[in-house]
């Protein structure tokens, strides 16, 4: 009985993480955040379906099952973590084009003057 609930809500849970994996795969973050509700719940129910902290006697096929969760999780983290970290490299690019930016003017030697040190001043290069 106890197996066959760890089954079911792994079997749940993993159908959750392989859709998520495609979401992320396909670049689709917001559908994939849209799982979470379901996610969660489905995680609530897995975690349940051990109970106690007791050690539980399963079957191989049950226990690969369990580990091929794990893994998905895993994997499905490491996508997110990529993720998280364009979406901060986007917006560190976003917060500084000033210090990238030239304003189209030079200095008396040629060098172009950026756009945070303009003071309004130009030398114009002919």
């Amino acid at each position: 009985m106890i197996e066959q609930r760890i089954q079911t809500s792994a079997l749940d849970l993993e159908d959750i993480l392989i859709a998520e994996r495609e979401y992320l795969m396909a670049g689709l973050v917001r559908e994939a955040a849209n799982l979470s509700g379901e996610k969660l719940a489905a995680l609530e129910s897995f975690e349940a379906a051990f109970g106690e902290r007791t050690p539980i006697a399963v079957s191989g096929e049950t226990r690969q099952l369990v580990l091929d969760v794990i893994q998905l999780s895993e994997e499905n983290a490491l996508l997110l973590n990529a993720v998280r970290n364009g979406v901060t490299s986007l917006i560190g690019r976003f917060q500084r084009p000033a210090n990238d930016a030239f304003v189209g003017s030079y200095r008396q030697g040629g060098s172009q003057i950026a756009f945070s040190h303009a003071t309004g001043q130009y030398l114009k290069r002919v």
